[in-house]
C-alpha cells in the first residue's frame, strides 16, 4: 500500500491531502504552533491528536546519562472522540532517539528518522520487523512538502494511524508557519544516528519493486531511458 501525503497549504495554514487507492483523508496541523491539535478526517472517521505537556523532568538536558529517557512531543490519539493511543518522541542517549506509537490495542511501533542527501527517511518497525517507510523529498515549492508512506499490505489496518504520524512528524520537522517566502528550495541533508542501521536502502525496492518516490519506475525508465 502506498499513501501520498501532499501539503496543500503552508504559512498561515498547514493543510494536507492524504490519499491512496480507496483511501483518503484531509489533514490540518494547526496554523500557529506545532503544539496545536492535528486532525485527519474523511466521511467515516476523524482522527485527532491532542498535545500533552510532558513532566518537567523530561526537559532536563543529558538526562540519559542517568539511565532515563526524555519523553516529549506527546500527542494523545482519538478516533471519533474515543482515545486509542499516543505518540511520543524518546531521546535516550547520544544520537539515540526515535518516535514511539503506542496503541491501546497493544501494538507498539518504533519510528527511526535519517536524512541522506535529497531525502529524509523514517523507517517504521513493529518489533524487529520493518513494516513501513516514509520518504520526504527535500526539494520543495512554497514550503509545501510531499511525503510518501510505503506500508506492507499485512499492516494496512494501521494506514490511518501511520498517516497521522506522517503529518505529526511533518509538523515538527518540516512545517514553516507564518513564513513570508515563496518559490522553490532545493536542500540536501545528512543526519547522524546510532540507529542508522534501521534504514535499509533496499527495503522499498524489495517490497515495492515497481515504485519510487516520483512514481512507477517502468514509466520513468520508458520516458527518460534515452536521455
Amino acid at each position: 500500500m502506498i499513501i501520498k501525503i501532499s501539503q496543500t497549504a503552508s504559512n498561515i495554514k498547514q493543510s494536507y491531502d492524504i490519499e491512496s487507492e480507496n483511501f483518503y483523508y484531509s489533514g490540518d496541523a494547526g496554523s500557529i504552533s506545532r503544539l496545536q491539535s492535528i486532525t485527519l478526517s474523511n466521511k467515516e472517521n476523524t482522527i485527532k491528536g491532542v498535545y500533552n505537556i510532558s513532566k518537567w523532568v523530561n526537559y532536563i538536558p543529558l538526562r540519559y546519562l542517568f539511565g532515563e529517557a526524555n519523553l516529549t512531543r506527546v500527542f494523545h490519539l482519538y478516533k471519533n472522540d474515543k482515545i486509542y493511543g499516543s505518540i511520543v518522541f524518546s531521546k535516550h542517549g547520544f544520537l539515540k532517539s526515535f518516535y514511539v506509537i503506542a496503541l491501546d490495542s497493544g501494538e507498539i511501533f518504533h519510528c527511526y528518522s535519517l536524512s541522506r542527501g535529497s531525502f529524509n527517511y523514517v523507517s517504521i518497525y513493529q518489533g524487529d520487523t520493518q513494516i513501513a517507510l516514509v520518504e520526504t523529498h527535500l526539494s520543495v515549492n512554497d514550503y509545501k512538502y510531499t511525503h510518501k508512506l510505503y506500508l506492507l499490505d499485512d499492516y494496512k489496518q494501521f494506514a490511518d494511524t501511520l498517516s497521522f504520524f506522517v503529518v505529526y512528524y511533518a509538523s515538527y520537522n518540516f512545517a514553516q508557519r507564518m513564513h513570508m517566502s515563496s518559490g522553490s528550495v532545493s536542500e540536501k541533508s545528512w543526519s547522524f544516528s546510532k540507529y542508522a542501521d534501521k534504514y535499509d536502502p533496499k527495503w522499498r525496492e524489495t517490497h515495492f519493486p515497481d515504485e519510487n518516490f516520483f512514481g512507477k519506475t517502468s514509466l520513468i525508465n520508458k520516458s527518460y531511458g534515452d536521455i
